[in-house]
């Protein structure tokens, strides 16, 4: 299938990380854990990103063909990625995830204490829940709607479920069993494109609310490093998970950044790199939003806050279908429970907060249009 310099190369587990050893040569953690996942994956990346910046030791092994049995059926479920912990618990979905391994490794959480910042911890979910569920629908359009995505991405995609090195070359026989499987793949795609209102009809809304979600990221990032400021949150996992798997591989979206928002490529490799033992800051000691956030904020409000509203309707009424107009004409989107039930998560931590806690959060982000989603 490949070239005989690809031969015996390792393709199932692709890297391996252990935190920081001591002076005695034993690491702070002897357990390891293992991530199965795949490279052009958003939340596979999402993942793997905390995991190197809060130093758990792991494995990442390639979801392949040859495992997907007896992971999908430990796992109980076909969602990538999925954690196996020393224990031999089998944990998936990004978000419990890393709220399990802050439960377990706390100094380095991805949240403020909502304790002391009730305002940045909230805005820190907000942006996650954003950032989890709506640039997903351009990552989609611009893999699977785009020949040039199909090719990159949609390829990577299936190199890594066949345990196929990338970059190789192939023989006949290898390059069609790569393209049958980018084809499955792609029919995926090619549905889920057509659920969430992204397929070909969409470019121009897909292209324009992609340019301009960069550009305010750019725009806050010039003054801040991430999101919620001088130290990564959870959100900046969301946005790096986006940035890694889709946007930066994939070439249109990749060219939309060269062109509007370059630094955020730069952005992405800091955070690739960053660990948290290299001294990075505490949270900010004032409970505030940062001014350059607010236009970011504002934006989610008025894009993917009004989906959650019409999702919400939808599903209490029963309706498979949601019809959102923001600005680009009506798009049909297909009801998410999922969506509704990451908005009830936010919405049980706000609606729990202390008196004190309450109105600060009000006067910090209601003005900014970001809290009503989660009063309904």
């Amino acid at each position: 299938m490949v070239s005989d310099a690809e031969q015996g190369r390792e393709t199932i587990m692709t890297e391996s990380r252990t935190p920081t050893q001591d002076a005695a040569g034993s690491s702070a953690q002897e357990a390891r854990y293992v991530i199965y996942g795949l490279d052009a994956s958003y939340f596979t990346r999402k993942v793997l990103g905390f995991f190197h910046y809060k130093q758990i030791p792991y494995e990442y092994r390639h979801k392949t063909i040859t495992v997907r049995p007896v992971v999908e059926k430990k796992a109980g479920t076909h969602l990538i990625p999925v954690v196996v912990t020393p224990e031999g618990e089998w944990l998936w979905d990004s978000t419990p995830i890393a709220f399990e391994m802050d439960r377990r490794f706390p100094d380095t959480a991805l949240l403020p204490p909502l304790e002391t910042h009730p305002v940045l911890h909230l805005t820190g979910r907000i942006l996650e829940d954003f950032l989890d569920e709506w640039p997903t629908r351009q990552a989609l359009h611009f893999r699977w709607m785009m020949d040039s995505g199909i090719h990159v991405g949609g390829d990577d995609l299936a190199r890594d479920s066949l345990g196929v090195p990338k970059g190789g070359r192939l023989d006949a026989e290898g390059a069609q069993m790569v393209f049958k499987m980018r084809e499955m793949i792609r029919q995926w795609g090619t549905e889920a494109c057509r659920k969430v209102g992204a397929d070909r009809r969409a470019s121009a809304e897909m292209e324009g609310e992609f340019v301009r979600l960069i550009q305010l990221l750019a725009q806050h990032f010039d003054w801040s490093p991430y999101l919620l400021g001088e130290r990564p949150s959870l959100a900046d996992f969301a946005l790096y998970g986006g940035l890694e798997a889709h946007f930066l591989l994939d070439p249109i979206p990749a060219g939309l950044i060269e062109r509007h928002a370059p630094a955020l490529a730069g952005w992405t490799e800091r955070l690739r790199e960053l660990v948290a033992d290299d001294g990075v800051p505490d949270w900010p000691a004032e409970d505030r939003v940062p001014e350059t956030l607010a236009p970011l904020l504002q934006y989610v409000g008025l894009t993917f806050h009004e989906f959650l509203k019409a999702n919400r309707a939808a599903l209490e009424g029963k309706e498979e279908w949601l019809t959102l107009d923001l600005g680009y004409g009506p798009t049909r989107i297909h009801s998410r429970g999922y969506a509704e039930k990451t908005r009830r998560a936010t919405a049980a931590v706000l609606t729990d907060l202390p008196e004190e806690a309450a109105e600060a959060v009000k006067r910090g982000l209601d003005p900014l249009g970001v809290l009503e989603a989660y009063r309904l």
